[in-house]
């Protein structure tokens, strides 16, 4: 564990419990980004959204009775969306106590408690024992890791082996390490990732770099930067003013920003 661990985390912590109630007003309710066919695609941000927890579900291929582990699970909707499709137990974990409540309040309202849990925990170290589940994923969660390792190390252990792992992450490119735009944010470069999976106790079976498909198509630009606008000084306390300039003072998606892409990987416990 790197000496910054808990400190780094318990920020995390701290700024999604203030986030919960924005969080659940946003993205019906989903906090991570969209996925478009190209640039004429008129999904709204909540279908696109929807739709990258669809390519993350497909990467899990989940079956029957199996139990998945959501490593940095938000306030559920992720979840809930793996647990309607498919007959299968999910346990999401975060940091984040306000999340946990949130979560679990709308599993009961969802009808979804006898198959979905909460429970406050971290993933770079897990309460789990060894090779407890069937599946698991990362989506959009190790941005906020400072141990990748040892956070993929934890994700192998509690895998048993054939277990499917998907991952859904910012990567910045070399030379052009962004994540200094917020302290909490902590990328790598995209070639990091392959290599950490194997030492981990991984196969990577498929990595793609869905840059292009998570901009925000022009014509949404505007509508979206106008939703954000209407609540800048909520973001501002939340994620800094840095991050929201970028989000809301430039013509340019989030994403055209040079070296910051986006990669989906499977990868297979071995």
């Amino acid at each position: 564990m790197t000496s910054s661990h808990p400190s780094h985390t318990e920020a995390v912590a701290e700024l999604y419990d203030s986030f919960v109630a924005a969080h659940a007003r946003i993205c019906a309710s989903n906090l991570h980004v969209g996925y478009w066919t190209d640039e004429d695609d008129g999904a709204s941000f909540e279908v696109a959204a929807e739709r990258l927890t669809a390519l993350m579900v497909e990467r899990l291929a989940p079956r029957t009775g199996q139990r998945v582990l959501d490593l940095g699970c938000g306030i559920g909707q992720p979840a809930f969306h793996l647990a309607r499709g498919h007959p299968v137990e999910v346990v999401g974990v975060s940091v984040s106590r306000r999340q946990i409540e949130h979560a679990s309040v709308r599993a009961r309202q969802a009808g979804l408690t006898d198959r979905v849990r909460f429970e406050r925990a971290d993933a770079q170290q897990l309460p789990y024992p060894d090779a407890s589940f069937d599946a698991a994923w990362f989506l959009e969660s190790l941005i906020h890791m400072t141990d990748k390792p040892r956070a993929l190390r934890e994700a192998a252990r509690v895998l048993r082996p054939g277990a499917r792992l998907a991952v859904a992450d910012l990567f910045h490119q070399p030379g052009q390490d962004w994540s200094t735009v917020h302290p909490l944010v902590t990328a790598v470069p995209l070639a990091a990732y392959q290599p950490m999976l194997r030492a981990a106790g991984f196969d990577v079976l498929d990595e793609s770099d869905v840059t292009a498909r998570v901009r925000v198509p022009r014509p949404l630009r505007e509508r979206l930067r106008a939703t954000l606008a209407e609540h800048r000084a909520e973001w501002v306390a939340l994620a800094g003013e840095e991050v929201v300039r970028v989000l809301l003072d430039t013509d340019e998606d989030t994403f055209d920003t040079p070296g910051l892409g986006y990669v989906l990987i499977t990868a297979r416990r071995r």
